[in-house]
């Protein structure tokens, strides 16, 4: 079978396609994936089987003008690229469509005429993302203009899939009545699971104690909170020997990069933070095993208190704890006993559960071995077996 997915990201990085495509790769299915093109990327590669298409766009942080041409330049060289591949020979039986934004749907306007299938997989809702970075409410007419284009892309695709369960309401209550909205949990691969957490803190007080920060920089996200715990508790001496490091999830971040930038610098944080360059996904397995605890403290809005995180269900794979912000959408898949939840924005109590793990390592490791308790349904072989029946009945195929 020929596979084509299209995703508005840069596809080394991005681990929930990654996992689709490589998977589907090692079936003996042909998977062309479409994405953007990083720096000195090449323009077509073959990676674990999968090969990989670039356009000439790329990513960065910036108003609502640059996000609204960044998609819609994507979207015709999508489509351009998409149909010189399938007129070429590649006759696609499956699209898979990875928003946002959602109306790459439409790129494969002339191939679902022709009969090719079209998945819409919903990483995150457009509208409540939008309001949450640009602090707009929901009458205004960009955020009305994004429910007009979720909804016209869910009745266009002939399945959808998102997230998690959260996204699943809010995409079902609010568009067509007869299209069901199926759940991929975000699931990290056999290559972060730990099976010996038992010694993940030997002889922890004789080395650095190493945090970190995987993601995105932007003030939702509540970096200063964790930035500004590290720097307290290295002044007190709390914890003397102490390090911070951040891996931003792409290279123009922005902005507020460089404020949070003039914020270590007057926090005398200099020395102690380790400030990297993004990094493929694969790199990631060995950067979380060198950390002792992972940070994630997000602002809640009407995102970021359901949106899940990769990071968080790898790290937990990992085994390492787990300092974050009490959000509605790890105390549905993880709870209190599984990671040290402290009050969104309160540099004490994060602080606090940063030296408590610290302190009591053994403690910690009781939580991390919980924590992977309730990483049951996240596990891929449970989630791969979910796409799989979807694309049965989708194509049906017995």
């Amino acid at each position: 079978m020929k596979i084509c997915m299209i995703v508005h990201a840069y596809y080394l990085k991005d681990a929930r396609v990654r996992r689709y495509a490589e998977f589907l790769s090692t079936l003996g299915h042909h998977v062309d994936v479409l994405c953007l093109r990083e720096d000195s990327e090449l323009n077509f590669e073959i990676h674990n089987g999968v090969s990989i298409y670039r356009i000439n766009v790329s990513r960065h942080r910036g108003g609502m003008m640059s996000y609204i041409f960044e998609y819609l330049l994507s979207f015709l060289l999508f489509f351009y690229k998409l149909n010189k591949l399938y007129f070429s020979g590649n006759r696609y039986e499956l699209i898979h469509i990875h928003n946002f934004p959602n109306f790459l749907v439409f790129t494969a306007a002339i191939q679902k005429i022709l009969g090719t299938k079209i998945i819409l997989d919903v990483h995150d809702p457009m509208p409540e993302l939008f309001q949450s970075k640009f602090r707009i409410n929901n009458y205004h007419p960009l955020i009305r203009l994004l429910y007009f284009e979720e909804r016209i892309s869910i009745i266009y695709a002939n399945c959808v899939i998102t997230a998690n369960h959260f996204f699943k309401t809010l995409l079902e209550q609010r568009n067509h009545p007869n299209q069901s909205v199926k759940v991929i949990l975000n699931a990290p691969d056999s290559h972060f699971f730990n099976r010996d957490i038992d010694n993940c803190y030997i002889n922890l007080n004789s080395l650095p104690f190493n945090i970190l920060y995987v993601g995105t920089i932007a003030e939702r996200y509540g970096i200063e909170t964790g930035i500004r715990a590290v720097a307290k508790l290295k002044q007190t001496g709390r914890i003397p020997n102490i390090k911070l490091t951040i891996i931003p999830k792409i290279k123009n971040e922005g902005k507020y990069y460089y404020k949070l930038l003039n914020e270590v610098q007057k926090l005398g944080m200099d020395k102690s933070l380790n400030l990297l360059e993004p990094v493929p996904h694969d790199q990631m397995p060995k950067i979380i095993r060198d950390a002792h605890v992972s940070i994630y403290t997000p602002l809640p809005d009407i995102h970021m208190d359901i949106a899940l995180s990769l990071k968080i269900p790898e790290v937990v794979a990992i085994g390492r704890p787990l300092v974050t912000s009490r959000l509605s959408v790890l105390e549905k898949y993880f709870g209190e006993e599984a990671l040290f939840m402290c009050e969104p924005g309160n540099v004490d109590d994060c602080a606090a559960k940063i030296f408590k793990i610290y302190d009591k390592p053994e403690e910690a490791k009781q939580v991390a071995k919980c924590a992977q308790k309730a990483l049951y349904n996240f596990r891929w072989e449970n989630q791969r077996d979910l796409y799989i029946k979807l694309l049965q009945n989708l194509l049906n195929i017995n």
